[in-house]
């Protein structure tokens, strides 16, 4: 048999069960359906392209990393022709160019805070932000993620407590003056 064939099969395999994972990953970092849909694209085609150099044990977390980095590259790349699309087409009737640019101002804002709590948890623990990313991010069922995790739901409920204990002790100010601004 030629790896070809043992490479397709296996990346037919990986493309079935992490297709919805990379896309809402996607998702997350673009806010935008096209966009996420072009990025999740990319990203099985990298892997195709990379199959021989990526390390198939920890294929999910490659995906995860390189469809996070595909996305804030793209978002960084448009963000100015976006905006000024945004700003000249999608306001709604009657707002003021001030409102609009104050709702994406916050929503940036939002945006930066969120980014900032994922990467210091990660840096915290990394296992509290797989489990954290994976059940309310990805919205994958506590029992799959636990599974995944190898680890009891039990286990995963006191994991997921935790984080969210650490991002309010941390992060719980900032996020109410976002709130109240």
């Amino acid at each position: 048999m030629n790896v070809r064939s043992i490479g397709k099969q296996a990346f037919d395999a990986i493309y079935e069960s992490n297709l919805e994972y990379v896309y809402r990953t996607a998702c997350y970092y673009t806010q935008n359906h096209y966009q996420a849909e072009e990025i999740t694209q990319c990203v099985f085609i990298k892997l195709y392209d990379n199959m021989d150099n990526v390390n198939m044990q920890s294929v999910n977390s490659w995906l995860l990393i390189t469809t996070k980095h595909m996305a804030l590259n793209y978002k960084r790349d448009y963000a100015r022709e976006t905006l000024i699309d945004e700003l000249l087409y999608d306001n709604e009737v009657g707002d003021s160019l001030e409102t609009c640019y104050m709702t994406e101002f916050d929503r940036t804002k939002r945006k930066e805070l969120a980014d900032e709590i994922y990467l210091r948890l990660f840096e915290e623990n990394k296992r509290w932000y797989d489990a954290i990313m994976a059940v309310y991010l990805l919205e994958k069922p506590q029992k799959e993620v636990a599974r995944e995790m190898g680890i009891s739901l039990e286990v995963l409920h006191s994991m997921l407590y935790r984080a969210k204990k650490w991002i309010r002790k941390n992060y719980e100010k900032r996020y109410r003056y976002l709130d109240e601004a």
